[in-house]
């Protein structure tokens, strides 16, 4: 079963690229965007578009959360490299990707299950608002960005 529209989030701990926890609970406005994989100029563009309107985000009082099954040695170098203030989750062992049902199959040569590009809006209390599955990596932020500004605006019934 995964999550989706009108669904609460279940509280879960994740571990973030520093090592450090992370823990999905409600209070915030939070944008959770999946990439398949670090090491492709696709997600990178996608994680500079959101690290370019991370104070924005800020200000509307939401938290930015890139989520990736990648090693976290590869999250750190991603981060470097994309030069990213939010938090990076490693979802190596896909209870993120499954729970939210965007895991995907293993790509040509690959062994490894990566996550689908896909986007989910929860509410501060808790309930996925929206959920974008045919991402553009360029437009992505912006077009969440606009859709939160809309809902901060108006917050749901």
């Amino acid at each position: 079963m995964s999550l989706s529209i009108g669904d609460r989030v279940p509280v879960m701990t994740a571990v973030q690229d520093t090592g450090r926890p992370y823990e999905l609970t409600p209070g915030r406005w939070r944008v959770l965007f999946f990439f398949p994989k670090t090491a492709t100029t696709h997600c990178q563009l996608q994680a500079r578009r959101y690290q370019a309107v991370m104070d924005q985000f800020q200000t509307l009082g939401v938290d930015v959360l890139g989520v990736n099954g990648d090693a976290k040695q590869e999250q750190a170098l991603f981060r470097d490299l994309c030069k990213l203030d939010y938090p990076l989750l490693n979802d190596q062992d896909h209870t993120l990707s499954g729970a939210f049902g965007v895991l995907d199959e293993p790509w040509p040569g690959e062994d490894l299950r990566r996550a689908r590009r896909e986007t989910f809006l929860v509410a501060p209390d808790g309930v996925i608002m929206d959920h974008w599955t045919d991402v553009n990596p360029a437009e992505d932020a912006g077009v969440v960005l606009a859709r939160v500004r809309e809902r901060v605006a108006r917050p749901p019934v």
